[in-house]
């Protein structure tokens, strides 16, 4: 166990840069890269998150569930042009995608792949795979895992959802539910990395994040904050924070601060560099010396 002075001081080191790299920016830089509504209709159609300024106006009014229809109806040549201008691709929660396999596959092989880059970061979410059969989990987790031949690949859970994929994966449905504050979680959640094929396996709940790596594991205490924070986008703005720190390049640590800074420091639906700033700031005032 790290000794709590040193975890201190590392954590008010890590702020302290995500404070200096957030006060270059300004608040455009923290929409995300498909975050449009010219391309909103076939983004969802993908299932790949809109941000959290997505409208009703800009959900797609058709529903389509096959990849070869998505190819048939938009055309290789766009979807690829469409990828092409994007490095950071965050999806959908997988429990909320009408055939996330076949679409997400069909991506991957026919739009991914063909553009031979290696420089993509991808961000998954599972949602709650307790309803689902094993073989579900099984197949859209060794899928998620094929897109680290073409760039890094970051799976995101919350507590509950990593306890839901534990019992799964490890059939130990018979095991109590788990929260980051039980003992065996930490060496759960490593087992859990190793079993996966991502580069970045992050586990989080409303006082804690943890980040699993292939060489290292990170402890975060996330600072506490009011109830009306936390809301629908919420997850949105933890992406839009997390994504905005792969962009510019910063440590996946720090990048982890920064997706919880832009979760936890807005009620609205849109973070801000103000807002992040202050939250972050705060942050490091309460971190003990």
């Amino acid at each position: 166990m790290k000794n709590p002075q040193i975890q201190s001081d590392v954590t008010r080191g890590m702020l302290r840069h995500v404070i200096r790299a957030v006060g270059q920016l300004v608040d455009a830089d923290f929409a995300q890269d498909f975050a449009s509504e010219e391309n909103a209709p076939l983004r969802q159609l993908l299932g790949i998150r809109a941000g959290a300024a997505e409208t009703a106006s800009t959900v797609a009014t058709q529903r389509v569930s096959k990849w070869r229809d998505i190819v048939s109806q938009t055309g290789i040549e766009k979807l690829r042009g469409l990828f092409s201008e994007s490095r950071i691709i965050p999806f959908s929660d997988w429990a909320e995608v009408d055939q996330a396999a076949d679409v997400w596959y069909g991506l991957l092989a026919d739009v991914i792949r063909p553009l031979a880059r290696s420089d993509w970061e991808f961000i998954f979410y599972l949602g709650n795979p307790s309803s689902r059969h094993f073989f579900e989990v099984d197949e859209i987790l060794d899928i998620m895992g094929s897109f680290t031949r073409s760039g890094n690949v970051t799976l995101a859970l919350d507590a509950r959802e990593a306890w839901a994929v534990w019992s799964v994966l490890f059939g130990r449905k018979e095991v109590s539910e788990f929260d980051m504050q039980d003992p065996e979680a930490k060496e759960r959640y490593r087992a859990l990395f190793q079993m996966l094929n991502v580069r970045r396996l992050i586990i989080y709940s409303e006082s804690q994040a943890a980040l699993a790596m292939e060489a290292s594991y990170d402890e975060i205490a996330r600072p506490p904050v009011p109830a009306r924070f936390h809301h629908r986008h919420e997850r949105d703005n933890f992406i839009s924070g997390y994504a905005l720190g792969l962009k510019m390049g910063i440590e996946p640590a720090q990048c982890l601060i920064l997706g919880i800074a832009t979760a936890g420091s807005t009620s609205g639906n849109e973070p801000t560099r103000v807002a992040t700033q202050d939250f972050l700031y705060q942050w490091l005032d309460g971190v003990q010396s």
